[in-house]
């Protein structure tokens, strides 16, 4: 699906909702309609989530851990209030929830496990990427979309009979609100104060730059700091991939599913391959540069349309073999023509909601009984 980018811009943004005003949760325990859960199958979904629980009032949801050690979770959701179950234990009790919020069906089989474990089921989309995944048939499952912005609202709205939402990315709302102290950032990932820093944020699978710019991203150490995140899922399951990284040298190497948005506050620069990532950059206007994979654009979770993909001509990208990223680096007329295509993007995948995104989708979620139109 092609999307103009005059198509995009007309598009209707949707106006966010003053949280004060919601009261669906009082007294949630005599409500069976307004129950509400998030379905929980990779740690790293807490970054995700966690600036619109931080919002909901306590007690007003539940956590559903599918595939994943209770102890270790519980601590990771230590700070919100909320009730914690298994998938399983919800299954096995015949329950089923009113509402339930993930950000993809997990199981697409014919007996969906969304729909097993709710009526109603909201989509919190993670990543402005990897189109042939994100635009996927299965999308079909949900009664709500809670998207980015312009871009995805008019493409789920134009495959999907779901009710759309533009919510901004609350994972975001602290990169705006929150002053970073530079100098505890910059110990805590081992950097020199002197140098500029650069993160590298690849993604996993086919799609990684990992094992192709290894080499010359460490080599950029002798000029810049040089942090590298790898995605959680590639420590998880691609092992062999991150031992061969560990041979090269970086200021940090890390591996876990901690959020990511403190390297965006820290970064000077930030490379990227494909996903969600590089169009985080362009939301928080920073400083990017492309890594190209072979065979990109015809993979399965991308396509030539992907925006993932479509960026790289505005933008233009780096090749493996052609060892230019430090001349790029140094180069500031590259980082002064690329600020105002990054602002022009920023309109067409991201709805302005820049610090408040979460008290959008809060206030969504504490409305979901009229964004459903339920009939009583």
């Amino acid at each position: 699906m092609t999307l103009s980018h005059s198509d995009i811009i007309q598009e209707k943004v949707a106006s966010p909702t003053s949280l004060e005003s919601v009261s669906l949760y009082e007294d949630t325990q005599n409500k069976e309609s307004c129950r509400l859960a998030f379905l929980v199958h990779s740690l790293e979904l807490c970054n995700h989530f966690g600036s619109v629980w931080d919002l909901l009032p306590a007690g007003s949801f539940d956590v559903l851990l599918h595939g994943l050690d209770e102890t270790v979770a519980r601590e990771a959701l230590s700070p919100w209030r909320c009730g914690i179950r298994s998938t399983g234990d919800v299954l096995g009790s015949g329950d089923q929830y009113s509402f339930l919020v993930s950000n993809h069906p997990v199981d697409v089989s014919d007996s969906p496990l969304i729909k097993r474990l709710a009526k109603y089921n909201v989509r919190f989309m993670y990543a402005a990427g990897k189109s042939g995944w994100n635009l996927s048939s299965w999308n079909a499952l949900y009664d709500v979309i809670m998207c980015f912005g312009p871009y995805h609202a008019l493409a789920f709205s134009s495959s999907t009979g779901a009710t759309v939402l533009q919510m901004g990315y609350p994972r975001f709302d602290r990169y705006f609100n929150e002053s970073a102290d530079r100098a505890k950032l910059l110990a805590r990932y081992g950097c020199d104060a002197f140098r500029k820093t650069v993160v590298w944020l690849p993604t996993w699978m086919e799609l990684s730059s990992v094992g192709w710019f290894d080499e010359e991203i460490s080599a950029l150490t002798s000029s810049y700091n040089v942090v590298v995140k790898l995605h959680p899922l590639m420590s998880e399951q691609e092992s062999e991939r991150v031992d061969n990284l560990r041979k090269f040298h970086f200021n940090c190497l890390i591996t876990d599913a901690s959020d990511n948005l403190p390297l965006y506050q820290l970064a000077d620069y930030m490379l990227f391959d494909y996903g969600g990532p590089p169009m985080a950059a362009i939301y928080a206007d920073k400083n990017l540069m492309l890594l190209d994979v072979p065979g990109a654009e015809t993979d399965s979770l991308t396509g030539s349309e992907s925006p993932d993909v479509q960026i790289r001509q505005v933008f233009g990208s780096v090749s493996h073999d052609g060892f230019c990223i430090a001349q790029q680096l140094a180069d500031a007329a590259v980082w002064n023509i690329q600020a105002a295509s990054r602002r022009e993007l920023r309109r067409i995948y991201f709805a302005p909601y820049y610090g408040f995104s979460a008290n959008v989708a809060a206030a969504a979620l504490m409305r979901l009984e009229t964004l459903i139109e339920i009939d009583h």
